[in-house]
C-alpha cells in the first residue's frame, strides 16, 4: 500500500502541539519523525487478511519489523541506525531496511598477491551499516586450505583489510572465499580464483 504524505511546516503551532495519532473523524493521523510533523491519511485496514494468507513479502516485512523491534533495544546497535538515517526515515526504518537487504559483496582487489606473507586484500562491502564479520579463506588449487581468519574493518566501515598471514607458492589457481555476516545473520559469500 502506498500511504502519500503530506508534509506542513509550520512554526510554533498550538494547535497540535504535543500531540500524536489519529486527528479525530477527518481520516488523517499525526506522527513525529526525526523531530519532524508528519500528517498522514490514517491505513485502510478494511480487507486484512490472516497471517498464513499473506504473501511471502508481507510476512518478510512482518519478520523484518519484529528483528528492528529486538534489536534497536540494544542503545549500541540504535545508534548505528540512527546515524544513517535521513529525512523521514527513522533508526527502525532503517534496521527494517538492513534486515529486508542483505549485504553486497562489491569488490576484492587481490591484484598483485603473489602467494607472499603480508599481501593486503582489501574487500569493499556495500551495506546499510558495518557488517558484523569478513571471514577469509585461502586455498590451493587443489582445494587445500592454506590460510583462514577475519578481515579487519577499517575506519569508513564498508572497506575490510586481510593480511595474508601464510605464503603460498602455488598461487596461481588458488581460491579466495569470503564471507560476511550483516547484523540480521545474513551471510552472503563471495568466491574466485587468483
Amino acid at each position: 500500500m502506498i500511504c502519500k504524505e503530506v508534509t506542513m511546516k509550520t512554526e510554533k503551532n498550538n494547535l497540535f502541539y504535543g500531540y500524536t495519532g489519529k486527528i479525530g473523524d477527518t481520516g488523517l493521523y499525526q506522527r513525529v519523525v526525526n523531530g519532524r510533523v508528519i500528517i498522514q491519511r490514517c491505513p485502510n485496514r478494511k480487507k486484512i487478511k490472516k497471517f498464513q494468507d499473506w504473501p511471502e513479502q508481507v510476512q518478510r516485512f512482518s519478520t523484518a519489523t519484529k528483528y528492528a523491534s529486538a534489536i534497536l533495544k540494544n542503545p549500541e546497535i540504535k545508534a548505528l541506525y540512527e546515524k544513517v538515517a535521513e529525512g523521514f526515515n527513522s533508526a527502525t526504518s532503517m534496521a527494517v531496511k538492513d534486515y529486508l537487504k542483505p549485504a553486497v559483496i562489491e569488490r576484492v582487489v587481490t591484484t598483485g598477491y603473489l602467494g607472499r606473507v603480508g599481501y593486503c586484500i582489501v574487500i569493499r562491502i556495500d551495506n546499510i551499516v558495518p557488517v558484523k564479520s569478513v571471514k577469509v579463506t585461502v586455498e590451493s588449487p587443489q582445494g587445500e586450505m592454506i590460510e583462514s581468519g577475519q578481515a579487519q574493518m577499517q575506519p569508513s566501515g564498508n572497506l575490510w583489510h586481510y593480511i595474508t598471514t601464510k605464503p603460498n607458492p602455488h598461487h596461481k589457481g588458488s581460491l579466495i572465499r569470503i564471507v560476511s555476516r550483516d547484523l540480521p545473520n545474513h551471510i552472503v559469500e563471495w568466491t574466485r580464483s587468483f
